[in-house]
């Protein structure tokens, strides 16, 4: 059991309630502070606030100097937002798309049975982390704000023993060390957080000591959000007319807040450690229980001084130092989120969206601008002509519709000044921004707007390909969840280390219905002395993959197994209800399991069709191997009575491209030693004259049809 369980916990003896701490570390802090607020971070608010303002839009894409100008001329301002569509559709798919962990034993302490265990436990914990909403609010904060932040902790209000919990921070309140160009933050000198707290606030963050030092600092000010230069925080209050910050100050709503920075840097010093020889391994003795160090050193361990990388963790408000300690933890708790990185400078989705939305903005204004001028466009009328009214009174209403206008007989008639035209400069305009809009966000075929002319397989591929425009973003999604699940498993082996019963719901693969099952991890078993299920040991390495969100996959399946069944394929009744989204589809599983479902005829009618097709071609099968054999042997009744037509017969086939199946010559020699070739003399007549035949056996039968074998004549040869 680790001895420091959260920073709460992690003060020390001499730090009691109500004692000072060096209050040189809260101006190191706040110099600190300052250095970073200057090497970038203003300049960073100023351009997330920016960003965050043409995704919200709903008139904040347009500066309020730009519109300060506009009223005062009169001329309209309007927004056509793009970019949030844009946006919305890339998060679309990472809330369709959802992680998953899965751990693979390394090295000679890796188990696979509890690399599976492993796996349950990550589910568990990211499930009761609320992990999937978390990142859709840290994705969101990368596509717009340029950077997302989490925050993983330990937490000890629910279970004494530790519960692991996860947070998503204001990426506008993380200051990531200014000179470090990394995306892992183990690459970084330090991060730090500042927030404006209030006393019960930093009493459940830090601790009662912390909360007096706070009281007795007399730092308090109002979170107004632009002290120190910094930019206006997204709040649900906000500043509405100017005074009112004199008008409310830092007591008048009754809460003390206070800025504090909350400081994580590595150090490098001498430490006490135990060695793990057969491992290697190396762990800082402060972080464990007295315990825990007896086991080691039973097991083998062995103390060492020696020098190592260590996390310091101190949190100041403006002058005072409120905590001061190692942190119990070997990472910040900070793991970042960048969807564009490039050796420490970040860029979102909307940066490169904003100038073409813009254009659109300002075109769009310009468009309907012109357009509402020309409605009253003016008339020409000759001096004292109008006889109904007056040029003023003409002025006033001459757009109104049904107009009468009556002059006198003789008078030049009054004519309506024809309005210029839009210039085609603007509808180019138009165009072309919202192709760049599209160009640098996503195109219109992953948001499955291409129309009913395109058929859905060919939407399906186009928003296959399209979403090489994500490639970067995702990547890097995918690198940030790495980074947190190689913390997850460390604070699973440190802080999970004692007997701990889980209940896991998994889902049946051949039923689909819910098993709830019980997982125990680190249980002693006396028989063999050994703990069984111990997660705290071994090495694994972290496998990340995506997931479709469970709806959505299981909508894929249902439609494919409807396809499969309609093209034939025998799916079974309770394969294609599973994949349903019906609400009791258990219980209708349950009622097929328990009776005969009656056969549907169309498909009885359907197997019986392709039985007669099958048995049809059977019997052709049969009638056409029969005629085969009919002809092999008439034709061997032939070869037997006039051997000599072999070769005849050879050439004939030959003439007409016939290929012969095996080695020549088809009969090779006959019984008595004839040769098949030879041509026996006597047989060809030498009289042709039909009235005195050679022979009178030869044309005898001529004519006259016998049931003998068709292929020799009656007499001949015999």
């Amino acid at each position: 059991m680790a001895t420091f369980k959260n920073i709460n916990q992690a003060v020390t003896p001499g730090h009691a309630t109500g004692e000072s701490l060096d209050n040189s570390q809260a101006i190191e802090n706040w110099h600190r502070y300052l250095y970073a607020k200057w090497r970038g971070h203003l300049e960073y608010t100023e351009i997330a606030r920016r960003n965050e303002n043409m995704y919200l839009g709903g008139g904040k894409q347009w500066l309020e100097e730009d519109k300060s100008i506009l009223r005062n001329q009169g001329r309209p301002f309007y927004e056509f937002n793009q970019i949030k569509p844009s946006i919305n559709t890339a998060l679309g798919y990472q809330i369709h798309n959802r992680m998953d962990v899965a751990f693979r034993p390394r090295g000679e302490k890796g188990d696979g049975n509890v690399a599976t265990i492993l796996n349950k436990l990550v589910k568990q914990v990211l499930d009761s982390t609320q992990f999937q909403w978390h990142e859709t609010q840290m994705f969101g904060d990368g596509l717009i704000e340029q950077r997302g932040y989490y925050d993983l902790r330990m937490n000890f209000d629910k279970n004494i023993k530790g519960e692991i919990d996860l947070a998503t921070l204001d990426p506008r309140d993380v200051i990531p060390d200014p000179d470090a160009k990394s995306y892992d933050p183990d690459k970084w000198a330090d991060v730090m957080v500042t927030r404006w707290l209030t006393l019960d606030e930093i009493e459940s963050l830090y601790g009662r000591n912390a909360r007096d030092l706070a009281e007795k600092s007399g730092d308090e000010s109002s979170d107004w959000g632009f002290q120190d230069g910094e930019t206006e925080r997204s709040k649900f209050g906000g500043i509405r007319f100017p005074g009112q910050y004199d008008a409310f100050g830092a007591h008048d709503d009754g809460l003390k807040r206070f800025r504090v920075i909350d400081r994580q840097r590595f150090v490098f010093e001498m430490t006490d450690c135990l060695v793990f020889p057969e491992a290697g391994n190396i762990v800082v003795m402060d972080t464990l229980s007295q315990e825990s160090i007896d086991t080691a050193l039973k097991d083998g361990a062995v103390k060492a001084r020696r020098m190592h990388r260590r996390v310091r963790w101190v949190v100041a408000t403006y002058s005072t130092t409120l905590f001061d300690q190692y942190s119990p933890y070997d990472h910040f708790t900070v793991i970042p989120y960048f969807a564009y990185f490039r050796r420490g400078e970040t860029r979102g989705m909307v940066d490169d969206a904003i100038g073409p939305q813009e254009v659109l903005n300002k075109a769009v204004s310009q468009e309907v601008h012109i357009i509402n001028t020309t409605a009253n466009s003016g008339w020409t009328v000759e001096e004292n002509s109008l006889t109904n009214m007056s040029t003023e009174e003409l002025n006033d209403v001459g757009a109104k519709t049904g107009l009468i206008v009556e002059y006198k007989k003789g008078s030049q008639r009054p004519e309506k000044i024809q309005p210029n035209q839009v210039p085609p400069g603007i509808d180019k305009l138009i165009a072309m921004s919202t192709k760049a809009l599209k160009d640098v966000t996503v195109p219109d075929a992953m948001r499955g707007q291409e129309g009913n002319a395109v058929s859905g397989i060919a939407k399906q591929a186009d928003q296959f390909a399209s979403q090489q425009q994500l490639a970067v973003p995702l990547d890097n999604l995918t690198y940030t969840r790495n980074l947190l699940a190689k913390r997850l498993l460390k604070l699973i082996q440190r802080y999970y280390d004692s007997y701990r019963m889980f209940r896991i719901t998994e889902t049946d693969p051949v039923t689909g219905k819910p098993i709830d099952s019980v997982l125990e991890i680190n249980k002693f078993d006396p028989s063999t002395g050994a703990y069984v299920n111990d997660v705290t040991v071994g090495d694994y390495d972290v496998v990340i993959t995506e997931q479709p969100m469970q709806v959505t996959f299981e909508n894929s399946q249902f439609q494919q197994a409807l396809e499969m069944r309609e093209k034939g394929v025998a799916i079974p009744d309770a394969t294609v209800i599973r994949y349903s989204n019906l609400a009791d589809k258990h219980q209708i599983m349950d009622q097929l399991a328990g009776q005969q479902q009656p056969q549907d005829p169309k498909a009885k009618a359907g197997a019986e069709l392709m039985a007669a097709q099958a048995e049809k071609v059977r019997a052709e099968t049969v009638e056409v191997r029969g005629r085969t054999m009919y002809s092999a042997m008439q034709s061997a009744q032939v070869v037997v009575a006039a051997p000599q037509t072999t070769a005849v017969a050879d050439q004939m086939l030959g003439s007409q491209g016939f290929e012969d199946q095996d080695a020549g010559p088809a009969v090779a020699a006959l019984a008595g030693g004839v040769p098949a070739d030879a041509a026996p003399p006597g047989l060809i007549p030498e009289n042709t004259d039909p009235l005195t035949p050679a022979s009178p056996a030869i044309g005898f039968a001529d004519g006259i049809e016998t049931p003998e074998a068709d292929g020799m004549q009656p007499g001949v040869g015999q």
